[in-house]
């Protein structure tokens, strides 16, 4: 891991990339819609320039990668491109057979790390957050990580380095500037034009075999189906929190009409109202307790629970935007917030439900 200590001055600016292992060249490249007969080579400045050119002749596309090949591995890399977190891409590449693992970042500094095996994700995380990385099958990811070379400590102190290792490990390829230095196939990858299939992980495919509002959103995943994602927002942050009354039942009843007109509007003013009484509600029972410190929500202090209804407020606020992608988005992301119960199944519930959201906005997988 050492060995790619500097990446950071290697790559200042992001990139995508995908290391292969076991997958054919022309196999990969008919995968990332590209040429599999091109001919033409170029090393990493000429690649650069030429992806500059194309976007002050306006080009709509700018998409340019490298390609090598070395023995049984292959690299792909792409500048300014998230390809390395295409987890649809990686499935497609290695659904005959052959091992993936792709690696993208952002001038934000959000990092992906994604690994890929026989047409399945093994595990997709951000180095930084470990704890919250998933795969096709989530209860195998801590153990298959956990045997990787690669700490826990390493992952957060470097990730991207720690991912260059790995990738070296698995392709045989050294990507550094001697690399970068050497020409290598220049390839153009184009965007897939169908839409993938909705993919849920395997619990998430359990919960919709037990579970038939669930299983009515995954079986069609499209726009008609948001008020009722929506609807299901609201039972969690509701079931979790506790949170009754009025207000409450008018919400429900205008989720249920699927009015979004002047009473959902007023009705939306209130909500703001209740939160502002919630949090002054809280506030009291803080300065009377004598802590010290933030206030954390939770479902074991008083304070806590309160904090907790006022996401729940928020949750059903949200749920009454006249914008339906917007309501789920963040009725979804506002549940979340309440803190849900992993025992009865609500934790899982929301990452379906988002999985699915995410899927009908956007097109393509969440997962």
């Amino acid at each position: 891991m050492s060995d790619y200590a500097d990446i950071d001055d290697v790559f200042p600016d992001p990139v995508g990339l995908v290391w292969m292992k076991g997958i054919a060249a022309d196999e990969a490249l008919r995968g990332i819609g590209a040429d599999p007969f091109g001919d033409v080579d170029a090393d990493w400045s000429q690649l650069q320039a030429m992806l500059w050119d194309s976007y002050e002749d306006d080009e709509t596309s700018g998409r340019v990668a490298l390609f090598g090949v070395e023995g049984d591995g292959a690299v792909l890399i792409e500048p300014m491109s998230c390809v390395g977190a295409d987890t649809a891409l990686l499935r497609r590449l290695t659904a005959s057979g052959g091992e993936a693992l792709g690696l993208s970042w952002t001038v934000n500094l959000h990092v992906s790390v994604t690994f890929a095996a026989r047409g399945e994700i093994l595990a997709t995380f951000d180095p930084m957050e470990l704890f919250a990385a998933t795969g096709d099958d989530p209860d195998a990811v801590a153990d298959w990580l956990d045997s990787l070379p690669v700490s826990a400590a390493e992952w957060h102190g470097n990730g991207k380095a720690a991912a260059f290792a790995l990738g070296e490990g698995l392709s045989g390829i050294r990507v550094g500037r001697a690399w970068l230095a050497r020409r290598h196939r220049l390839v153009i990858p184009s965007d897939s034009t169908s839409t993938p299939a909705l993919f849920l992980d395997r619990r998430m495919r359990e919960l919709a075999a037990a579970d038939p509002r669930i299983a009515a959103l995954a079986a069609a995943p499209g726009p008609d189906k948001l008020p009722e994602i929506v609807r299901l927002a609201v039972d969690l942050a509701l079931r979790t929190t506790g949170l009754d009354g009025h207000i409450v039942e008018e919400v429900l009843d205008l989720l249920a009409t699927g009015e979004r007109g002047a009473r959902a509007a007023a009705a939306r003013e209130r909500l703001r109202s209740l939160h502002a009484a919630l949090r002054q509600e809280a506030q009291v029972v803080y300065e009377r307790s004598g802590a010290t410190g933030f206030a954390v929500p939770g479902h074991d202090t008083e304070i806590g629970r309160l904090m907790l209804r006022q996401e729940a407020v928020e949750t059903l606020r949200h749920a009454l935007d006249p914008d339906l992608e917007k309501a789920a988005a963040n009725a979804l992301r506002r549940a979340a917030a309440t803190h849900l119960n992993h025992e009865n199944g609500d934790y899982l519930r929301h990452r379906t439900l988002t999985a699915i959201q995410y899927y009908i906005v956007r097109g393509e997988n969440w997962l």
